[in-house]
């Protein structure tokens, strides 16, 4: 299982709260080829993203990582729909109190330009596990269903 940041800004029309309040039973699909146009994050779909994976959801205009969401496909090539299905929301945790840019995530080169600009971008295991303490202190009441989540998936 690996773990990814995936960026949207919410200027253009779309937020993730639209995907964690959704009531959507079975997988979300997410991203098309219109939405998602870096070659890295293209060839970071297509190669290496799969199924179970983590997705750590940031609105790079608010500057704020919003939730978490599990990968219910492996990544998918341009002109097959979407590039990507996230689990049913109710699988994911929507963070009561997200975390800022600064300083929550100043850790994690994914978040910084000298990464890349792309939507799609891997977090280093070693910025995860402290990601993943940051998580529960900022959420407490959430701890539960973090820790439910960031278990590696059955299968």
């Amino acid at each position: 299982m690996r773990c990814w940041v995936f960026k949207i800004n919410t200027r253009r029309g779309w937020e993730f709260a639209q995907y964690f309040r959704s009531r959507a039973r079975g997988p979300y699909p997410l991203g098309d080829e219109g939405w998602i146009r870096s070659a890295l994050s293209l060839r970071y779909l297509r190669q290496e993203v799969k199924r179970g994976d983590l997705f750590l959801c940031y609105e790079t205009d608010r500057k704020q990582l919003v939730g978490v969401a599990r990968a219910a496909s492996d990544g998918r090539d341009t002109g097959l729909g979407s590039l990507l299905d996230f689990c049913p929301p109710r699988e994911a945790v929507y963070l009561q109190s997200p975390l800022a840019r600064h300083p929550d995530l100043n850790h994690i080169l994914a978040f910084t330009p000298s990464r890349g600009r792309g939507t799609i971008q891997p977090i280093d295991v070693d910025e995860f596990a402290r990601l993943r303490r940051i998580l529960i202190a900022k959420n407490p009441g959430q701890a539960p269903a973090l820790s439910n989540i960031f278990r590696e998936p059955r299968g």
